[in-house]
């Protein structure tokens, strides 16, 4: 009885785990301290739940990785103790955190919690379409307590403050990373098997991806379907692979009416489909700044700078890559251990023609190609979001094995 309590509470926890990560923002106590996330508040009862769970005994191989990462960043801080601050301190706990998450998660009964998913997605596309009529003062709210800033002060607005295109930046406080929320949806209504309903729900996230006007989320679109192709071609009919590339085109083209004000302003992946993105400001900002760090990365390629956060607060900088940006901080070593978090469950799904294993290769790959332009690992709630998702896809493996190993 004591065990099913525990299984109970835990599986309510991990609910509202998910729920927090999407709708409440994080406290800020101080300027000179990160902000506290819901799963710093969390973590007490997970590392209880291990305990009593035993969980920590049949911990698999690929679970140590985050611990072990945790371990190497020790590493990098003495080898660069010369600049070293207490904030640095706060990335060795960031992977800790993760891989208790990650074990806490890989734990649970995900069947309660695939009943909520599509209550949960509607209330985040209700938020979404509120802040884009600009309804009920909730650009103010979210400006202010869910990092919107600057996306939200110029809402709508080109930089002299005249009407422009919509980018949504929702309770996420980035159009980017909002977009990834939704394609994290979209994977999860992925409508492997064809039906109506799928179809439909998943061309709505695909919409709300769509009306975050972020290029990144074109470029992780692409690679899915190229993957799906290559791989999985049989999932469809070639009746049902010309509809879905019907319905992509009319989604595309729907978002981008609402969005540009039925097409009064020039939409942000404009710059992309003509190719002019790399002449934007974004874009020669963003090289810059991988110029900088890779001309750094030659100096210390092996172990990297350590975390040196303080660095980029400093010049007032930040990566929009996060493979450049482990490499910068962790050196090769570091990058191998950033990759294996994705690319080993990603072996072992890549081929593997179950539902599950297609919506897990699918979570990998816009991590992955996301991870190019933009800092998804870093940014919390995706993290989370990721940990779940990963967790549900490979822990009824790590069950299996384990039931295999006691016969």
């Amino acid at each position: 009885m004591n065990g099913q309590r525990i299984d109970l509470w835990s599986t309510y926890l991990g609910i509202f785990l998910v729920f927090a990560s999407m709708c409440v923002p994080a406290i800020t106590l101080n300027e000179n301290i990160p902000s506290i996330h819901i799963l710093d508040f969390s973590l007490p009862f997970i590392l209880c739940f291990i305990a009593l769970k035993g969980a920590w005994k049949s911990m698999q191989a690929y679970v140590w990785i985050p611990f072990i990462f945790a371990g190497f960043i020790l590493t990098t801080m003495w080898w660069n103790i010369v600049h070293v601050s207490t904030s640095d301190y706060f990335e060795v706990y960031k992977w800790f955190k993760y891989g208790c998450a990650f074990l806490f998660f890989s734990q649970l009964d995900f069947t309660i919690v695939k009943r909520m998913i599509p209550l949960l997605f509607l209330f985040i596309c209700l938020v979404n379409v509120v802040h884009f009529l600009e309804l009920f003062g909730i650009n103010d709210v979210l400006e202010k307590y869910y990092n919107g800033g600057i996306h939200l002060q110029f809402f709508g607005k080109d930089s002299d403050g005249g009407p422009a295109v919509k980018r949504l930046v929702g309770t996420m406080g980035n159009p980017n990373i909002n977009a990834i929320l939704f394609g994290l949806f979209s994977i999860y209504f992925f409508p492997i098997r064809f039906e109506r309903k799928k179809v439909l729900i998943y061309f709505l996230s695909l919409f709300f991806v769509f009306l975050c006007q972020s290029r990144t989320a074109l470029l992780v679109l692409l690679t899915a379907y190229g993957y799906l192709a290559l791989v999985h071609a049989h999932i469809w009919t070639k009746k049902q692979w010309m509809l879905m590339f019907i319905g992509l085109v009319l989604t595309f083209l729907c978002a981008w009416m609402f969005a540009t004000s039925f097409f009064q302003y020039t939409s942000y992946n404009n710059s992309l489909l003509d190719g002019s993105v790399l002449k934007s400001g974004s874009a020669r900002g963003r090289l810059e700044t991988w110029k900088l760090l890779g001309e750094m990365i030659l100096q210390k390629p092996l172990l990297g700078h350590g975390p040196f956060k303080q660095y980029f607060y400093e010049h007032k900088i930040y990566s929009e890559n996060e493979y450049i940006l482990m490499t910068w901080r962790y050196g090769l070593v570091g990058l191998m251990l950033y990759l294996s978090i994705f690319l080993i469950p990603l072996k072992k799904m890549w081929k593997d023609f179950k539902e599950l294993s297609i919506q897990g290769s699918l979570l990998i790959l816009l991590m992955l190609v996301s991870a190019l332009t933009n800092n998804p690992f870093t940014e919390r709630n995706i993290e989370l979001l990721f940990c779940v998702g990963l967790a549900w896809v490979i822990g009824k493996e790590f069950k299996k094995e384990k039931a295999n190993a006691q016969i």
